[in-house]
């Protein structure tokens, strides 16, 4: 009990200084073997995922594998994390991997290697609900001169879908700072927003701009255009373009409404997330 009190005091003080960044707290579970394979597997695959998390500069990461006496009951966990301020778990099971032999010939030599699958499924869910907002059963593949070396590389190259995981499914929000160039017919060229580097913002990110307006009396968001990052100006601000919409933004934003800014998920051979952030 003394160890659990310790604990949370720590988390507390951890939450305490991130929530000034502004960034959510996202605790990475333990992974579950179900796979044939050993736990070394899993542990690589859940290393991954918690280094993708990290990487995309937009959450604080907390890794379970580090820590101990956290509640052993699932809906204990979720209160105990949301009360700590960490309001996303997500979890992990390692469902199979598997293993080939191939040969590739070239120049009339022949040389062998292996090529390693891992099959497994991500979990998010917020501790505050209980709800789990997305499950999804992913396959990664890699190459290596051995079994091992090639399913180990498959499970590394997790990491490489966190970008678009933390895109779709967590918010971030931010405020005009100032309209840069504005034109008479054409509207808002360019301007100013109070979000960058700290948040993992990068150039040439594009973010679909929607006005709030009043329908039947409900707030109903309604698209107007989109901007561009054309230059990510210090860790709180960039400088986006606008691609689309101009006279509208400039409207919107001189008639002072609510200005919602959603980023469009990139679509690649991985699969796609995408995420919210709000003018």
């Amino acid at each position: 009990m003394k160890k659990l009190f310790v604990m949370a005091a720590m988390l507390l003080s951890v939450v305490g200084s991130m929530a000034q960044e502004g960034k959510q707290m996202v605790l990475v579970e333990k992974f579950v073997n179900k796979s044939s394979a050993n736990d070394a597997v899993a542990n690589t695959l859940q290393q991954s995922i918690v280094s993708g998390l990290v990487g995309t500069k937009r959450l604080d990461v907390v890794d379970a594998a580090t820590m101990v006496d956290l509640p052993t009951v699932k809906n204990d966990l979720l209160v105990y994390l949301n009360e700590n301020g960490i309001g996303w778990m997500v979890e992990g099971i390692l469902n199979s991997v598997s293993s080939a032999k191939k040969s590739m010939t070239i120049s009339g030599k022949t040389s062998y290697y292996y090529e390693g699958n891992v099959n497994y499924t991500l979990t998010l869910i917020n501790t505050e609900s209980g709800f789990t907002v997305i499950s999804e059963t992913l396959t990664d593949s890699s190459t290596g001169d051995s079994e091992t070396e090639a399913i180990t590389a498959a499970a590394n190259d997790a990491k490489k879908r966190m970008e678009r995981f933390v895109q779709n499914n967590f918010k971030v929000e931010a405020t005009i700072k100032a309209l840069d160039e504005v034109d008479a017919k054409k509207g808002v060229k360019t301007c100013y927003v109070s979000i960058g580097s700290d948040m993992g913002v990068e150039k040439g990110q594009i973010f679909e701009v929607f006005a709030q307006i009043q329908v039947a009396g409900e707030n109903v968001d309604r698209k107007i255009g989109e901007v561009k990052v054309l230059e990510v100006v210090s860790g709180t601000m960039s400088r986006c373009s606008t691609k689309d919409g101009g006279p509208a933004i400039k409207n919107a934003f001189e008639n002072q409404q609510k200005i919602t800014v959603r980023s469009r998920a990139k679509k690649d051979v991985l699969g796609g997330f995408g995420g919210l952030i709000k003018l």
